[in-house]
């Protein structure tokens, strides 16, 4: 708990800090008089003013985002106690400088996520091969004609080199509801597999739409990582380390597979044969039975299983990695608008949308797994930070560029009268969201 509240503000103090930033320094090189630059709201538990520029630099005790205070004739407070040249205020700026500044901030949460996710493409060329096990019997993978040692060259024609590409593909897939056309090289034969229909791919959206529909990475074979105590696993005699072999003479192929194939069996007596120091010994497992939310019962053994994945290595060079880096950070930029598209539709289901204890939950197991796993989780918030700044709701920097598109086309800016109106609107779609987003992490919370 104490992690991943640490994690949760040491990521949110960072990509606030990035965000303001941007802000400050466009806005600082255009000439805008820049008063306060905040991280957190709320009364300062950290003060100092610069001498030089007069800015003043605070942490708030509600680390819940920032803000940068400019010279502003709309902004009673921020023409109190300074030399007043207006010739720095904000809002006498050129508009095209004006969008600039309001920008900056959004942008330097993509370029960050970026120049993370190059980071990680560089330090991370190890990953799992496109190699693949048996899929799942009458699984969306299987009826396309998926064969153990299938490895998959491409989906949708785009090339895969490792299994989170594979992954990303079919998420792609589902979110914008494309057909599915795989290409394999099956034994030194390039082969396409009959194609999946859109409709078929009606797996829940998220890391595990590929086990869902029977895509699961080869594994040379299946360990035994830990035995629940007083489980019936730890009955049967099973110890960590052991490598399962078969089920009821039915060979594992995949973690996945095992798990299966013990939720077939509730209370049944099932003969499993292991392989432990060298030696074949057969264990007579009875998985416990469990029942389900939907009234059926699965069994359970209360094992913590790990297979032995095939790795393949790529290696990039820094400007390859950067380009890694900006291509995916331009994927997720596109996969959460159109998720976010989606749920305004109604097309994806809201119970998606994350609020702060999820997003903390998600920083400490990052964290808790090192810290390039940590990263990949700053640059997914960090995108996802940039692209909610851009939604056109007033309040957010979107809503601000909405006002300034709408003084380059009217030839003079918004009235103040409407801008108060959007004000109360986009508090309202904000209360909401948050609203929903909390929710969200209630029910995930109970449930």
């Amino acid at each position: 708990m104490l992690n991943s509240i640490i994690s949760f503000l040491v990521a949110l103090g960072i990509l606030v800090f990035i965000h303001e930033y941007g802000h400050y320094s466009v806005a600082r090189f255009y000439g805008v008089r820049v008063i306060r630059f905040s991280v957190g709201f709320g009364k300062p538990i950290f003060q100092w003013v610069n001498r030089k520029t007069k800015v003043e630099w605070t942490i708030g005790w509600i680390p819940l985002g920032g803000y940068v205070r400019m010279l502003d004739e709309r902004d009673p407070d921020s023409l109190k106690g300074h030399d007043i040249d207006l010739s720095e205020s904000f809002n006498r700026k050129p508009v095209g400088q004006r969008i600039a500044v309001v920008l900056a901030g959004p942008m330097a949460n993509l370029i960050l996520a970026a120049l993370i996710y190059g980071f990680l493409a560089y330090m991370q060329p190890l990953g799992l091969a496109t190699q693949t096990a048996a899929p799942i019997q009458n699984s969306a993978a299987a009826q396309a004609g998926l064969k153990l040692g299938d490895e998959i060259t491409s989906v949708n024609g785009d090339g895969t080199k490792n299994w989170n590409e594979v992954s990303w593909a079919l998420i792609k897939a589902k979110l914008f509801k494309n057909d599915l056309d795989i290409a394999v090289n099956r034994g030194g034969e390039a082969l396409s597999l009959q194609t999946i229909p859109a409709a078929s791919i009606d797996a829940e959206l998220g890391p595990t739409l590929s086990r869902e529909l029977g895509f699961l990475p080869f594994e040379k074979s299946v360990f035994v990582r830990a035995v629940g105590e007083g489980s019936a696993a730890a009955a049967a005699g099973f110890v960590n380390g052991d490598q399962l072999i078969s089920v009821a003479t039915i060979p594992v192929e995949t973690s996945a597979q095992f798990t299966e194939l013990i939720k077939q069996r509730p209370s049944e007596v099932t003969d499993i044969l292991v392989r432990r120091d060298a030696q074949e010994i057969s264990l007579k497992a009875t998985p416990e039975p469990v029942e389900q939310d939907d009234g059926s019962t699965i069994g359970r053994l209360g094992l913590s299983i790990g297979g032995e994945s095939v790795i393949v290595n790529n290696p990039l060079g820094p400007i390859d990695s950067l380009l890694e880096g900006a291509g995916r950070m331009v994927e997720v930029s596109v996969f959460s608008l159109a998720a976010l598209g989606k749920m305004v539709t109604g097309d994806l289901s809201w119970n998606h949308l994350s609020g702060p204890v999820s997003i903390a939950s998600a920083a400490g197991e990052s964290s808790s797994l090192g810290i390039l796993p940590f990263f990949g989780f700053l640059a997914m918030v960090s995108v996802s930070l940039g692209i909610l700044n851009l939604l056109p709701i007033p309040l957010l920097d979107g809503g601000h560029l909405m006002y300034y598109l709408a003084e380059i086309v009217r030839g003079k800016p918004v009235e103040e009268v409407w801008q108060i109106r959007g004000q109360k609107l986009g508090i309202l779609l904000i209360g909401a969201l948050t609203s929903v987003a909390f929710f969200n992490d209630i029910q995930r919370l109970i449930f």
